[in-house]
């Protein structure tokens, strides 16, 4: 059994380096985890419920997706495939599969940063991938992600887990590693990120009660925004305003289609089929620049009460590890869609 469980962790490990390049085969795995995870719990009679707020939300979820298909008509197919992903990284926080090892997941995650940096350096042009409908970045680090603001919140993530498990690492090590985190994080330009470095680092100084830590990371963070150079397009212009007001029109528009549909929404992953989409190829239209008005517009005042009650309840039962990367997640989702982000949501389960 043990075997068996760290070959699915390392299948799982090896495919999320991959990201978007890799996203079949991470969710081919994904789904192999789950079934081996239902296995291992019916195996040891352990198939107790933990945060049932997650597994009324995806009950829920499921009988609005099924009340809008019959109302609404909308395509079942690819969205019946998004909903069952969710329900598979969700799951994994309902039952938690066995605990693996850490080290292959450490170390595909350094891969990941290194290969990020090779990428920024190396391929800063990342607007040829327009043509596949994504965000035509330049001068930023993507990694294979695609997407410079969930990547710097992935290295956010793992930047936090080395600071507060420093002791079980080498001095230089550790250093190392927080030194080559930063760094890719910074270089992803994401501002969305560099707001919830300060505020994860102040949270970790208050509860540590350590004033110093909050203090220095907040006029390193500063320092950084001053001396990261700005190259030509908007992308590391941190000034700029242009996608500010975009995303004003984002929650504008997500507030406006809740209105319509309050109590029970649209249905997870139909929201494609009922906004005004002016490129429906695009990679963001399942979902807004914000994760609560996603669930909120996709399942409605039902749907989102017992995810967010699920989320407090995971949040009170975590260490200050795991508090500090879900504080940081739910401030970082306020600016993009990064609660329902497979990639995030599987750090949590993998790390």
């Amino acid at each position: 059994m043990e075997i068996i469980t760290s070959l699915i962790f390392f299948l799982v490990s090896i495919t999320y380096f991959f990201g978007q390049m890799g996203k079949f085969y991470f969710e081919i795995s994904l789904g192999i985890l789950f079934l081996f995870n239902i296995f291992y719990h019916f195996k040891k009679h352990s198939l107790k419920i933990n945060h049932q707020p997650f597994f009324i939300f995806l009950i829920i979820a499921w009988i609005i997706f099924l009340i809008n298909y019959f109302i609404y008509h909308f395509p079942i197919f690819p969205a019946v495939l998004y909903l069952t992903r969710l329900s598979i990284l969700i799951s994994f926080f309902i039952l938690p599969p066995p605990k693996p090892q850490k080290n292959i997941f450490y170390l595909i995650i350094i891969a990941n940063i290194i290969f990020g940096l090779i990428q920024y350096f190396l391929w800063p042009d990342f607007t040829y991938f327009s043509s596949l409908n994504w965000d035509p970045h330049l001068y930023r680090l993507v990694s294979t992600f695609f997407d410079p603001t969930f990547t710097g919140l992935i290295y956010l993530l793992f930047l936090i887990y080395i600071f507060l498990n420093s002791s079980q690492l080498p001095f230089l090590i550790s250093s190392f590693l927080l030194l080559v985190s930063y760094l890719a994080m910074v270089l992803t330009y994401s501002r969305s990120t560099f707001l919830c470095f300060a505020i994860s680092f102040i949270f970790i100084s208050s509860k540590l009660k350590k004033p110093l830590i909050g203090f220095v990371s907040t006029i390193l963070i500063l320092l950084t925004i001053i001396i990261l150079p700005r190259f030509e397009g908007e992308g590391t212009k941190l000034e700029r305003t242009s996608s500010i007001k975009a995303k004003i029109e984002n929650y504008q528009e997500g507030i406006n289609l809740f209105k319509k549909s309050p109590i029970i929404g649209f249905g997870y992953n139909n929201l494609f089929s009922v906004r005004q989409i002016n490129n429906p190829q695009s990679h963001a239209n399942s979902g807004f620049d914000g994760s609560l008005l996603t669930i909120l517009t996709t399942t409605g005042l039902i749907g989102f009460i017992p995810f967010i009650f699920g989320f407090k309840k995971l949040y009170q039962k975590s260490k200050l590890d795991r508090q500090t990367m879900l504080l940081a997640i739910f401030i970082h989702s306020l600016f993009a869609n990064s609660l329902l982000y497979p990639w995030i949501l599987i750090f949590l389960v993998l790390i």
